[in-house]
């Protein structure tokens, strides 16, 4: 379909499609261990069993929730793949799925509650720098850290009453720019999980497959950068130097000074 939004390729995809499916060699994760937090629902949940039809040697679950975790846990039955559940908190101290998240009670910033707006900081900023943090230590090269966060760029007046979520997504987007720059042997990017118009979240196997085919090498030059789910891959593609050399899809006040350095 043609975007509803401003994109950078012509085709739009709401759900999932042949160039980020899981039967094509060229995105295979065998003997590939895979870290997924926030894994008991809904996306991560769905990139738990994308990744484990794409031949992943053992998937690590992690999430708050043990029932949810072992409902995963059985949807990845069948499949080759070791799983480990994980029931913890990521505030509390090879490919590393950073999928947890916190959305604060919508509301103008005048009417939250402060430990309810803040709560996104401590789950969506610290609850990414911590497990990135202890994955740093034993990570080797060829490594991929993905953290998701939605809608960043987005006006408010697009998104009104999300301040906290959003904010603290755009944090964490930064951090993983610094992870990328700090770390040139990994792959670290950041994905949203896709919107439709009318800025609903895609079908979940759109954001589960296209993370697959983003820790593949296809997706190289997307390092220490920002993709939307909904983008075409092959379009993507075509445009690797441009988008590998630039700054578009970073987090940044584009046309300043800085931004030619």
């Amino acid at each position: 379909m043609r975007p509803p939004l401003p994109s950078p390729t012509p085709t739009w995809h709401n759900d999932t499609y042949p160039a980020i499916a899981h039967t094509r060699p060229e995105l295979s994760m065998t003997g590939k261990t895979v870290i997924i937090t926030g894994a008991g629902s809904g996306i991560g949940r769905a990139t738990a069993c994308a990744f484990a039809k794409a031949g992943a040697s053992s998937i690590i679950l992690i999430g708050r929730n043990e029932s949810k975790l072992q409902q995963t846990e059985q949807s990845l039955r069948g499949f080759q793949a070791k799983v480990v559940l994980h029931s913890i908190d990521v505030t509390d101290e090879d490919v590393l799925i950073l999928g947890a998240a916190f959305l604060a009670t919508p509301a103008p910033i005048a009417d939250s509650s402060t430990e309810d707006w803040w709560q996104s900081f401590e789950t969506n900023v610290k609850g990414t720098m911590v497990p990135a943090k202890c994955f740093l230590s034993s990570a080797g090269p060829g490594a991929a850290i993905i953290a998701v966060a939605a809608a960043t760029v987005l006006p408010p007046t697009m998104v009104p009453g999300i301040s906290a979520y959003l904010s603290s997504k755009l944090a964490l987007t930064k951090m993983m720019e610094y992870l990328a720059a700090e770390n040139p042997s990994l792959f670290v990017a950041t994905l949203h999980p896709g919107s439709p118009s009318g800025l609903k979240i895609s079908i979940v196997n759109l954001p589960a497959d296209f993370t697959v085919w983003l820790a593949s090498s296809e997706a190289s030059f997307l390092r220490g950068q920002q993709a939307w789910a909904n983008w075409d891959v092959d379009e993507l593609k075509a445009k690797a130097q441009q988008i590998e050399l630039g700054v578009e899809f970073t987090a940044g006040i584009y046309g300043w000074a800085f931004m030619c350095l």
